[in-house]
Parts: structure tokens; C-alpha cells; sequence
């Protein structure tokens, strides 16, 4: 097991020589639109925190509620991008769940938001719930538990409407993030290729 992780989390440090001209040109990709795609992200937490008052729901400040999200989005998936251009599978993968993360939580479940849908993603509930896990107490508690649950699709979220600016910068971002995990995916099949 303790070889697998380190096979996982190896870094490779010279972007020159290491991987190909290819792959260096499309992390270079994956870099500009996973700028672009954070930019959009801390848009829209931001209107979920002074336009929504999403922070309310949780019983929490606003500033605790805009730690609890730069936790989650601008700590782990800048180092997956960080691992990713020195050439780690691991990078990829985090930079592969980032990407689905911010297309459905702040794209597609936005917009089933617009058309009154309010419940999250239905397939993790349905799989804790066949494996037996009761997880909806947690989700009425204060704190940072609550705030990851819902940002998973596990809560269903009171009616709200955002602002008009914040639709239109939410398909932007569905749009940016199909086009960042597009560019992911040429990557890992590139660095497939190429494996030793």
C-alpha cells in the first residue's frame, strides 16, 4: 500500500526533457482555464455569501463560510495543479475532481436551482443511503461538516435566487469547466502514451 502512494504522489521536477512538448503545451492550458475557472468559482461564492446569505443556512459568518470554501477550492486543487505540471497522476486526479466539483456544485446544480429545484445531486445520497449511512443529522449542524455535505449534493438547500449577473457567469463557468476537464482528459491520455 505504502508503494502505491508513493508511486501516486512522485513528482517529477523538470517540466524540460520529462514530459513532451504535448503535454507541457496542455498544462499549460490546464493552467489558464483553471485560472479562469477560479476566478468564476470565487465569483459565484462570493454572491452565494453577500447576494444568497448562504452562510445563514449554516448557522455561521460570512468570513466562516469564505474560509470553509477557500478550504475546499484554493488550497487542495491549486496543489493538484501544482502537481500536475511536474507531471503527477495524482495532480491530475485532484484537478479532475476540482473540475467535476465546480461544473455540477457551482454550475449545473445552480441552474437547477433556476428552475426551482432546490435538492442536490441525487446519486451520493443514494449511495450512502444503500449503504446504510445516516447522514442528516450532520447536515443541521453549524460548522464546516455541513458546508462540505451540501457542496457534495447531500442537502437539499432552502429557495433562493441569485442575481442576474451571477446566471449569466454560471454558464460561463459550466462552459469553462467542460472545457477545463476536456484539456484533462487530453493530458492523462497524452501522459498514458508516454508512460515508461
Amino acid at each position: 500500500m505504502l508503494a502505491v502512494i508513493v508511486n501516486l504522489t512522485h513528482i517529477q521536477f523538470s517540466l524540460g526533457g520529462i514530459l513532451s512538448a504535448t503535454l507541457q503545451k496542455q498544462l499549460r492550458t490546464i493552467t489558464i482555464f483553471f485560472a479562469i475557472s477560479l476566478i468564476g468559482l470565487t465569483l459565484h461564492a462570493l454572491d452565494d455569501a453577500f447576494g444568497v446569505r448562504e452562510n445563514e443556512w449554516y448557522g455561521i459568518s460570512v468570513a466562516e463560510f469564505l474560509l470553509y470554501v477557500a478550504l475546499v477550492y484554493l488550497i487542495v486543487p491549486p496543489i493538484g495543479l501544482w502537481l500536475a505540471r511536474r507531471g503527477s497522476w495524482l495532480g491530475l486526479i485532484l484537478l479532475a475532481g476540482y473540475t467535476f466539483q465546480a461544473f455540477y456544485g457551482a454550475g449545473v446544480n445552480h441552474v437547477r436551482h433556476l428552475f426551482g429545484n432546490f435538492s442536490g445531486s441525487q446519486l451520493l445520497p443514494t449511495i450512502l443511503k444503500s449503504l446504510g449511512v445516516n447522514y442528516e443529522a450532520y447536515l443541521n449542524q453549524p460548522g464546516f461538516l455541513p458546508v462540505l455535505m451540501n457542496m457534495a449534493g447531500l442537502g437539499i438547500t432552502p429557495p433562493h435566487t441569485h442575481t442576474m449577473i451571477s446566471n449569466l457567469i454560471v454558464f460561463f463557468n459550466i462552459g469553462t469547466n467542460i472545457l477545463l476537464g476536456w484539456n484533462i482528459f487530453l493530458a492523462a491520455r497524452e501522459k498514458f502514451r508516454r508512460r515508461p
